[in-house]
């Protein structure tokens, strides 16, 4: 960031005033400090997932995403690697690794994700309202690379 970008401001949102809204099927997200609150340096995001659900794999291009466990267990796949994380370990995924997640509790967990540099904020807002077969095109304008399905695909 330029000194002309210089935060001169503490970005504070406490949790009593987040305001959830619904993502994918049965999640809810909330974002807890909007990139433009810091100069576009990150995005903060809670995220209340329910059981044996995640996104499909993917990828960023131009920013690392750093999450930590708040509730439950989650399974991870990163590059070739996949681990089960529990409340209070932190992953952090480089720029440019396909990677999943998804909740294997058999209950909602919770999880915190940051993004560096922010910027994908409306993302996760329109991705609500966006029909499942516009999911990928919302997602690449929203440097989000989709490839491969969930980590969890219901066997229905």
């Amino acid at each position: 960031m330029s000194a002309d970008n210089r935060i001169q401001r503490a970005a504070i949102k406490q949790s009593k005033n987040l305001e959830w809204f619904n993502t994918m099927p049965g999640e809810q997200m909330a974002i807890r400090i909007h990139s433009s609150q810091v100069g576009g340096a990150v995005t903060v995001m809670e995220a209340r997932v329910p059981a044996l659900s995640g996104p499909p794999k993917h990828f960023h291009k131009d920013r690392e995403e750093i999450f930590e466990v708040l509730e439950g267990t989650f399974r991870f796949t990163c590059g070739e690697d996949e681990f089960d994380v529990t409340p209070g370990t932190s992953v952090v995924v480089p720029r440019g690794l396909p990677h999943s997640w998804a909740n294997v509790g058999s209950e909602t967990a919770r999880i915190l994700f940051t993004f560096a540099p922010g910027g994908i904020d409306e993302f996760f807002v329109k991705i609500g309202s966006t029909p499942p077969e516009g999911w990928r095109e919302l997602s690449e304008r929203y440097d989000t690379w989709i490839v491969g399905p969930p980590l969890l695909v219901s066997q229905d």
